[in-house]
């Protein structure tokens, strides 16, 4: 009996002990896990202090202004907080450290800054080609630019004094449709083209003398749709003019959908009117009537993104019929909008003088802002990566806006000439994070 109560007495107290260790490793781990959000707290609050310290930096202390930018991104990529505020104060950082260097101040330029146009840039689209595009502007050029060598100058591929609204681009990459203000739409041979000092070969250019409200390629073809002044819908081509409809709105805007047959048409009095492949007429059920500037179909081509007057933007579901969001913070009306090849992001151009890149699926995200136009931006697109923006304002400059953080971040380290000093971190960061090299491979560059 005494052997019997003795092991039960052990068996009981090995129970305890197996218990008390358990609850020990529990209350360990949620220490462990209390001291990992606290850091990571803190860390965000510093990566947030370090950025605007950057921006606050005048450019003539080049080497602490960058510094800062640079390790607050080398924090931000280590934390493990959501990135709900901080991406967006790491990239002004990034940016406004990067501005400076190759800076012409003869020229008033920047790194990501083109000049050639003499006046407003209406419209820019890509090529099929990489680092290719074409840009529109008020002063009658349309150019063909190499992203690749963007200081060359680039090719003249037509010139006459109209003023463009808007430019589009065919399937096979070989046509620009321009939509002119007065003059009718105009047919580009992107495959030609002179200097800007020689006359233009008005061979590879096709005029329809109709004026159209809008008009846009159809997917997969050389025809193009288009709605004239008297609300005619046509379709256009070689030998074709043919007329499927009518509406009695005044068109702004034109989308296609090539998947699901539809065309979408964004009207000056805020509706967004559909016509199928028959050219039957249906209604997206949106709210409130703001005229409607632009529009854009997703790539996956579930989404249709509709940019007003008003400032902000509707993304609808167009399998569901649904509103997925409206998209708010613009201080003027749209003028360009166009989703990055994943469908995640969508950027919103303002006549504001902003884009603003935003996560469509989480709206606790705050946006990407690009701000630095000094007038309205007229047009703004995604390049075939994602990671650029091109950006057209009526300041009659063209910018190019690199996405990719990594790259942003490791170009400056590129013309940092040394690492933070004892005294820069412990004013800058403090003594609960050790000391390190910001940029690592300084010493081995020099």
């Amino acid at each position: 009996m005494k052997i019997v109560t003795s092991l039960l007495a052990l068996l009981f107290l090995a129970h305890t002990t197996i218990a008390q260790s358990e609850a020990e490793k529990s209350l360990q781990n949620q220490l462990d896990s209390l001291n990992e959000l606290v850091v990571s707290l803190e860390t965000t609050e510093l990566i947030q202090s370090m950025s605007q310290r950057s921006i606050l930096t005048p450019r003539y202390f080049a080497d602490r202004k960058s510094l800062t930018a640079r390790q607050a991104y080398n924090f931000w990529i280590r934390n493990t907080a959501s990135k709900f505020i901080s991406h967006l104060n790491v990239y002004s950082a990034l940016y406004n450290a990067n501005k400076y260097y190759e800076y012409d101040s003869i020229e008033n330029t920047f790194y990501n800054h083109i000049l050639e146009h003499d006046e407003m840039v209406t419209s820019i689209v890509y090529s099929k080609e990489p680092n290719i595009f074409y840009s529109a502007s008020s002063d009658g050029k349309i150019l063909k630019w190499d992203e690749s060598n963007i200081k060359k100058e680039p090719v003249l591929l037509y010139r006459d004094r109209v003023l463009y609204r808007s430019l589009d681009l065919s399937s096979d990459g070989q046509w620009l449709l321009a939509v002119t203000k007065e003059n009718g739409v105009l047919l580009i041979n992107t495959q030609t083209g002179q200097s800007q000092s020689s006359e233009v070969n008005t061979s590879q250019v096709s005029r329809d003398s109709e004026n159209a409200q809008a008009a846009i390629f159809l997917p997969d073809q050389l025809n193009y749709l288009t709605v004239n002044r008297q609300g005619e819908i046509k379709i256009k081509g070689y030998e074709l003019d043919s007329i499927k409809g009518k509406t009695t709105y005044e068109i702004r805007a034109l989308a296609v959908d090539a998947e699901k047959s539809e065309i979408y048409a964004g009207t000056i009095k805020g509706v967004v009117q559909v016509w199928n492949e028959r050219f039957e007429n249906a209604y997206l059920d949106i709210p409130e009537n703001f005229a409607v500037n632009v529009l854009a179909v997703s790539p996956d081509h579930k989404l249709l993104a509709i940019g007003r007057e008003k400032g902000d933007a509707i993304i609808w579901h167009l399998e569901e019929k649904r509103i997925v969001r409206i998209i708010s913070g613009h201080q003027s009306a749209i003028t360009a909008i166009d989703f990055s090849p994943d469908t995640q992001r969508i950027l919103t151009a303002s006549r504001d003088g902003t884009v603003r890149v935003w996560d469509i699926f989480d709206s606790k995200k705050f946006p990407i802002v690009l701000d630095d136009h000094n007038d309205w931006v007229m047009t703004a697109c995604f390049d075939q990566s994602g990671n650029k923006i091109l950006t057209g304002s009526k300041d009659k400059t063209i910018r190019i806006f690199n996405l990719d953080f990594e790259w942003m971040a490791d170009r400056l380290c590129q013309y940092i000439s040394r690492n933070m000093t004892s005294e820069e971190w412990h004013d800058y960061v403090g003594h609960n994070f050790p000391y390190e090299d910001t940029c690592p491979n300084l010493l081995e560059k020099n």
